[in-house]
């Protein structure tokens, strides 16, 4: 009797558990085409608007979570080990350089890498991303992703114009990854909210596409999760967007610059650190 009953129980639960299987299998089937049926109507849209991806885009829905950087302290006895060169400190954060010999770059700045590794503190994990006459600026990478500063790069190299460089100044931070990781919005998806808010219109290109961090205020600690998607419009030139990579919003690169603006992204239920116990607890943004 009681092994009767114990081989009912048994039916039952197993009856319901290929209820349930099969429920959250016909839930994914339903999302994927879905998520083919917008991708297909996204790429029409884009194809009858003469809009082309000139680039490839990165795989789709990577979890990310937001960053809070620190900025580190240099001290004398630091710079005291940069050969070739004169270093001093602008103040404990940030250090100005002057080479002993300038170092030639070239003209694609093919020898860039090898000057960053021999001269620079941590130099492999910068690098370019924008550069002007006499000038080359560079921002960190973390965990394989550009963080950007809004236009208050970490590391400035100054140029001549035999394309050599005479110094530098630097700054370096640490970064850590605080909240709950999220996956991103799908790339289309992003593409598809810049075409709907007219950012991109007809006979216009995606021409770069990549997924990093930025910091809307220039000196926010907290960075958030980005698509950065160049855009050429012709005679007007190239044009950075920036998509939120959870809620979609966008903003032109650098804009605005005056917090009154914009609501600094928040963070939702950070890990607090034994050491920092006295810092206030960041929530994500209602």
């Amino acid at each position: 009797m009681k092994w009767s009953r114990t081989k009912t129980v048994f039916i039952m639960t197993f009856l319901m558990l290929n209820l349930f299987l099969g429920y959250q299998l016909y839930q994914v089937n339903d999302e994927n085409q879905f998520s083919l049926i917008s991708g297909n109507t996204t790429q029409d849209r884009l194809k009858e608007n003469q809009i082309s991806i000139d680039v490839e885009l990165p795989d789709d829905l990577e979890e990310v979570e937001y960053l809070v950087g620190e900025k580190q302290m240099f001290d004398s006895e630091e710079l005291e080990t940069l050969s070739n060169q004169t270093a001093e400190l602008v103040d404990e954060k940030s250090i100005a350089s002057t080479l002993t010999d300038p170092f030639p770059i070239g003209e694609g700045n093919e020898n860039l890498s090898q000057f960053l590794t021999a001269y620079v503190t941590n130099g492999e994990q910068y690098i370019v991303v924008n550069e002007e006459e006499n000038m080359i600026y560079l921002d960190q990478v973390f965990d394989g992703k550009t963080v950007y500063t809004n236009h208050n790069a970490p590391l400035k190299l100054t140029i001549n114009n035999e394309r050599e460089i005479t110094g530098y100044e630097q700054e370096y931070s640490v970064y850590k990854k605080q909240g709950n990781p999220k996956d991103t919005l799908m790339n289309l998806r992003a593409i598809e909210t810049l075409f709907n808010q007219q950012y991109i219109t007809m006979n216009q290109s995606i021409v770069d596409f990549e997924l990093g961090y930025y910091s809307f205020f220039k000196e926010s600690p907290v960075f958030a999760p980005i698509m950065r998607i160049d855009v050429d419009k012709g005679e007007e030139g190239e044009i950075t967007y920036l998509v939120n990579a959870f809620e979609g919003t966008v903003q032109e690169e650098g804009i605005p610059d005056v917090e009154d603006e914009m609501v600094e992204p928040t963070i939702e239920n950070p890990p607090v650190d034994d050491d920092q116990g006295d810092e206030e607890e960041i929530r994500e943004e209602d």
